[in-house]
């Protein structure tokens, strides 16, 4: 019992080592590759993906405010407006070449001094001060920078939701004549958002200095119209910043996303991107199950052959220390199989003893007693005795 006691605790001792070892292995090396993962997203990848997108904006979104640009500064339309505006159809046709040509949503010139909106059909209307949805040109009028982009509803075209990239023009003399420029429907730039999504596989959305969610793909919660109503607006107020881009983290529904915001100064809006760290973190989660997984097998075999080493050992000592049925006359043993057997051969059996023949002093003097007497003869000479 004492000796099986004795077993358990060897055994037991060895397995909480070996688990305590690999656990604590594996746990380390799975913080460690989670820290260098979150690391990797915030410093790296996130604002990779958000030079590539600004790349792409400028590609896809900036387009149009060059446009604009060369229609602002287009001779024949100065030329026009400073002539008197004579010829409706002449504006008209330029306007509609510009949206053939450059395949805009719309195309349109607000003058100054008829206060007339022209567009790729004819005049829309006549702006004022007094209605609402003119506010935008008198907004421009006053503005300090050339151009700005606004998202508004486009009364030409059913009041569907529109990017507009307002230019300021001027007369050859540096006054102000009127506002031009063309226009995106939000749905396209909606669908650049989606191409984004997909092809970076992380949530793309642009707000304003306010906080208003401007454009944002499908994935984004229509309900939210500014980023005030989600959890981490407080981290935004602190991180956003007109001159630089900003990175943080926050928890939403469990999980940690990433963030990456970047200020664009042409549209005077921030590029927000996101990445739940979710799906980074499912290869190094299920690279640990293996490693655990691995654990445990190596540790149950490491304990079965250990198992299987004392056990072997203690049935070999296990009968020379209990109680041995020996014969009384010839000292022959007997085994657990009944049989008799010689107690070299027993011990040898049951031992890792190996035996080497002799024969003692009075086994000598009883079977070869001439033997026994010449080896005294001869210890006694060599002794100096006579």
């Amino acid at each position: 019992m004492f000796r099986k006691r004795k077993k358990i605790i060897l055994v037991s001792a060895i397995s909480i080592m070996l688990v305590t070892g690999f656990l604590v292995t594996s746990l380390a090396s799975y913080f460690v590759s989670l820290s260098s993962l979150r690391s990797e997203i915030s410093l790296n990848e996130l604002p990779l993906t958000s030079d590539n997108i600004y790349s792409e904006i400028q590609r896809d979104l900036l387009r149009p405010v060059f446009i604009a640009s060369l229609m602002a500064t287009d001779t024949f339309l100065r030329d026009w407006v400073i002539g008197g505006e004579v010829g409706e159809a002449q504006i008209t046709k330029y306007l509609k070449e510009i949206q053939r040509k450059y395949n805009t949503f719309t195309s349109f010139f607000v003058s100054e001094k008829t206060r007339n909106y022209y567009h790729a059909d004819g005049v829309l209307k006549k702006v004022s001060p007094d209605e609402e949805r003119d506010i935008w040109y008198f907004r421009v009028k006053a503005m300090k920078d050339d151009y700005e982009i606004n998202v508004d509803p486009d009364l030409a075209n059913r009041d569907a939701m529109t990017i507009f990239i307002n230019y300021r023009v001027f007369d050859y003399a540096g006054n102000y004549i009127g506002a031009t420029g063309v226009g995106l429907t939000v749905s396209a730039v909606n669908k650049l958002i989606e191409v984004y999504q997909r092809k970076y596989r992380r949530a793309v959305y642009f707000i304003d200095r306010n906080g208003g969610i401007k454009i944002a793909g499908s994935g984004f919660d229509k309900r939210v119209k500014n980023i005030s109503q989600l959890a981490y607006y407080s981290l935004f107020e602190e991180k956003a910043d007109s001159t630089s881009e900003s990175s943080f983290n926050y928890k939403k529904n469990g999980q940690v996303v990433h963030t990456n915001i970047r200020y664009i100064d042409e549209f005077d809006w921030y590029l927000v991107v996101e990445q739940p760290e979710q799906e980074a973190v499912k290869g190094i989660f299920t690279t640990l199950v293996v490693n655990l997984g691995i654990c445990v097998v190596v540790t149950i075999v490491i304990l079965v052959l250990i198992n299987l080493s004392v056990t072997a050992y203690q049935k070999r000592i296990e009968t020379l220390r209990g109680i041995v049925p020996i014969c009384s006359f010839c000292k022959q043993i007997r085994d657990d199989k009944g049989y008799w057997n010689k107690v070299e051969a027993y011990v040898a059996e049951h031992t890792e003893a190996q035996f080497s023949h002799s024969i003692c002093p009075s086994c000598l003097e009883e079977h070869y007693p001439e033997g026994f007497k010449a080896m005294k003869k001869k210890i006694t000479r060599d002794n100096g005795f006579k």
